[in-house]
């Protein structure tokens, strides 16, 4: 008399395994999509907020503050009369760093970045030495400033999220000349 077989084979459970992980690898990145847009709009709130905080510490302290922006972070200053110095000591307002695919991008309103607006090249040379004693240590300069009155460079700050895959994704944070700060996003294309 023949033996009827109950349940599966272990092959048979293996390869339904295997199929239903190959299936949810080729899913969870569609649902990831719309994370990146939320993670997005996290780093631009939290620059807002960091911005803010930067500005009313300034204002409080009667300080000078200013931002320096590279495409994979931001870091806020402080000038101590002679040279500009990282907010190390201030929890908060400390490097932030961005990872691929997220990037970010300055735009100061169609005004030249450069920290010699006015200065010819050699001038700016001989003034740098006479503030920077310290050869081995290159000069930072903000490009917006966040003074002790409540002024601000106004600027825009774009937050793109761009893994080479799918459509770019941008939030834009900009500014007057004061507070409060603006975020538009999410955004399919810049205006």
């Amino acid at each position: 008399m023949a033996r009827l077989s109950r349940g599966f084979t272990l092959l048979e459970v293996m390869m339904v395994i295997v199929i239903i992980g190959i299936m949810a690898s080729m899913l969870i990145p569609t649902l990831r999509g719309q994370d990146f847009s939320q993670d997005l709009e996290v780093h631009a709130k939290r620059f807002d907020s960091l911005f803010t905080l930067a500005a009313e510490y300034a204002l409080l302290n009667n300080l000078e503050l200013g931002l320096l922006v590279e495409d994979n972070f931001y870091e806020f200053y402080g000038f101590d009369g002679q040279r500009w110095q990282p907010l190390d000591s201030i929890d908060k307002l400390e490097r932030v760093e961005f990872s691929e695919p997220f990037s970010i991008r300055l735009n100061l309103e169609d005004l030249p970045i450069e920290p010699q607006i006015g200065i010819e090249a050699e001038d700016f040379e001989e003034r740098q030495e006479e503030f920077y004693l310290d050869e081995e240590e290159e000069p930072v300069f903000p490009q917006i400033y966040i003074l002790s009155g409540g002024d601000i460079t106004p600027f825009q700050l774009i937050f793109t999220f761009d893994d080479g895959f799918d459509a770019p994704i941008y939030f834009i944070v900009s500014a007057g000349y004061t507070l409060p700060l603006s975020t538009q996003g999410p955004l399919d294309d810049l205006p």
